[in-house]
């Protein structure tokens, strides 16, 4: 029988809101947790500009995910974003974030609907998280550099 809506939720967005259990991380959740890493790891300083953007961006991840024109409950993307800090909190080590940090950097470039599009996005929202925080260190320029050439991109820093 067709649905007389022509908006659909995501199939994992309608599993993650039931409260099942999932195994591993999803796409949110890593990026996410590289826009974390970066802000936080770069310059040893989660700055309050930079978990707005934060919180900003994966606002308009959760959108996506959940499905065009979906709506959902006002609380659920911080809840999302709650599953990258936990991982990221539980973390031991420097060493050990920049592991984590590119061994999803390398599963989102491994994915099947992996594009130019969606990399370009993820380099743009970490440059304007940066920049949103002031002066553009060069870890920050370093790290975003970094990513844009394992996504085969234009570097956005000289």
């Amino acid at each position: 029988m067709e649905s007389d809506t022509k908006y659909k939720a995501s199939s994992t967005y309608s599993y993650w809101r039931s409260g099942k259990s999932t195994s591993g991380y999803d796409w949110i959740d890593v990026v996410n947790f590289i826009l974390i890493g970066t802000a936080e790891l770069t310059d040893y300083d989660l700055s309050q500009v930079e978990l707005i953007k934060i919180k900003e961006i994966n606002e308009t991840m959760f959108a996506s995910w959940v499905g065009e024109g979906m709506p959902y409950v006002s609380d659920e993307p911080d809840k999302k974003l709650k599953v990258a800090f936990d991982w990221y909190n539980s973390v031991d080590d420097d060493a050990q974030i920049v592991a984590e940090l590119r061994q999803g950097e390398n599963w989102l470039k491994e994915q099947d609907w992996f594009s130019t599009l969606f990399a370009t996005s993820i380099i743009q929202w970490l440059v304007e998280m940066v920049e949103a925080a002031g002066k553009v260190i060069d870890n920050e320029k370093g790290a975003i550099n970094t990513l844009a050439q394992l996504f085969k991109l234009e570097k956005p820093y000289d």
